[in-house]
């Protein structure tokens, strides 16, 4: 299966244009990416344990590697419903690429939970419980939350906030990239577009006015419905500065927000606001 995996952080370091965030990497847009997922569905190991269809229960995955940052200090630990867990796309991987798993990737074997966010694909898992209620690991009690704005992360209790599962419509352009120096007449911008959770990508808008007017991209096929979308458009273009603006709809009709500023948060998570890009045409 291919399916694409995407940190709840990318594109950090936008939203740490707005206010800081203390203790957070500055993710830029490369926290995301494809491969080729081979394993065992998970729906599968469940069921040959005796586990059933259960709206009330979750399953939480445990991991070896022990995170200084976390309160106490503890190993990684996350959890899906266990609604997602019996879908079918969701895998016990020991391949990635027709590969071993490599370690760095969380081989031997890892949870591969495609339309949420990375966090849930827990990396070198050693045990998994069904359980009545989601992980209290400090990750998913205290951490993957989107926090209201004026919140303390210092002294915000377990459980307070939006938890972090399904990911949010986005996009991102790929070329060209901030800052370059393009020749002007036709000009190609190629990126990518993914859905959350159970939803297609619909359309690509791609505006290079400043948003006053928009044209649709090119959409190529996925690979799978869980991997992210390529698309692109041919422009023309004059000598001068040039803003780039792409937004993705999904099959709902629901569009990404316009604006960074409107999705800050205290851990800087979720942001998902059109993609920008600043060059200058020659």
């Amino acid at each position: 299966m291919v399916a694409t995996l995407a940190c709840a952080g990318n594109r950090r370091a936008e939203l740490l244009k707005v206010r800081p965030i203390p203790g957070k990497d500055p993710w830029e847009h490369g926290a995301i990416s494809t491969a080729e997922w081979t394993g065992a569905r998970l729906a599968d190991v469940l069921e040959g344990a005796g586990v059933h269809h259960d709206e009330n229960l979750h399953v939480a995955f445990a991991a070896p590697d022990v995170a200084p940052e976390a309160r106490p200090v503890q190993s990684y630990g996350s959890s899906i419903s266990l609604r997602k867990a019996l879908s079918a796309e969701v895998l016990l991987a020991w391949e990635m690429n027709g590969q071993p798993l490599p370690r760095v990737h969380g081989g031997p074997v890892r949870v591969v939970v495609p339309g949420y966010i990375g966090a849930r694909s827990v990396k070198w898992v050693t045990s998994m419980t069904v359980q009545a209620f989601p992980s209290q690991n400090y990750f998913q009690a205290l951490d993957y939350r989107i926090l209201p704005p004026e919140a303390d992360v210092d002294t915000v209790a377990p459980g307070e906030g939006i938890p972090l599962s399904s990911l949010p419509l986005n996009c991102d352009i790929l070329t060209p990239t901030d800052g370059d120096r393009a020749a002007a007449g036709p000009l190609t911008i190629r990126g990518w577009a993914l859905a959350g959770d159970g939803h297609d990508v619909a359309r690509v808008d791609v505006s290079v006015d400043q948003g006053r007017t928009w044209r649709q991209a090119t959409l190529e096929q996925p690979p799978s419905r869980w991997a992210w979308r390529m698309w692109s458009l041919t422009v023309d273009v004059d000598t001068g500065p040039l803003t780039v603006m792409a937004r993705a709809w999904d099959d709902t009709g629901a569009v990404q927000p316009e604006f960074t500023a409107s999705l800050w948060n205290p851990r800087g998570y979720g942001n998902n606001a059109y993609a920008r890009i600043e060059l200058t045409v020659m």
